[in-house]
């Protein structure tokens, strides 16, 4: 113990400075971060602040038509349906919810692996289709309709085994059920 007191005795003026600045920032600064902890807030705006699920990612023109497209569905006037969906896919390519229409629409005309090529291209061009936390989640109709097109898609691979479009196209369904399996579904 007196070899420690004599260690202090031994320090010069600048060591003691030091020491008793280093003291007070110490003793400064846990006063400041005490005096401001309850202090932080973040400059965003209200609406910056809203989830994601409360996000259109839909532009209105978009949304208008496909709503007109899911009333001609409702009616069963599936060709003006389709031929508004067409329309929507050219307007707007870089759109998933006019390929997710097309989709919807051919499915109704059981043509199951073409939807689930649509449904592809959709998720690709938007993939919260597959996100629960979304309003525009798909992911179980998808998860259902993949797993019958992979079944029609098989029976047709038997019957005709060297056809490569038909393998190409189960690769496509393998993709989907990939995307699918990993999402929140």
């Amino acid at each position: 113990m007196s070899y420690i007191l004599a260690g202090t005795l031994n320090m010069d003026r600048l060591d003691r400075i030091s020491i008793w600045a280093i003291v007070i920032l110490i003793i400064s600064s846990s006063a400041l971060i005490s005096h401001h902890m309850g202090e932080a807030r973040t400059e965003r705006k209200d609406n910056q602040r809203m989830p994601a699920s409360t996000y259109q990612a839909v532009n209105p023109e978009v949304a208008n038509s496909s709503k007109a497209v899911r009333n001609l569905m409702e009616s069963s006037n599936l060709l003006k349906a389709e031929g508004l969906a067409k329309e929507m896919i050219a307007k707007y390519s870089y759109e998933g919810e006019p390929r997710m229409l097309m989709g919807d629409i051919l499915v109704r005309k059981q043509e199951l692996i073409k939807a689930v090529a649509e449904y592809k291209i959709a998720i690709d061009l938007n993939p919260d289709y597959l996100d629960k936390k979304t309003s525009l989640f798909q992911g179980r109709k998808l998860k259902k309709i993949v797993s019958e097109a992979l079944a029609e898609i098989e029976g047709k691979i038997k019957t005709n085994p060297q056809n490569e479009s038909l393998k190409k196209t189960r690769k496509d369904i393998y993709y989907l059920q990939r995307r699918i399996a990993g999402s929140c579904a």
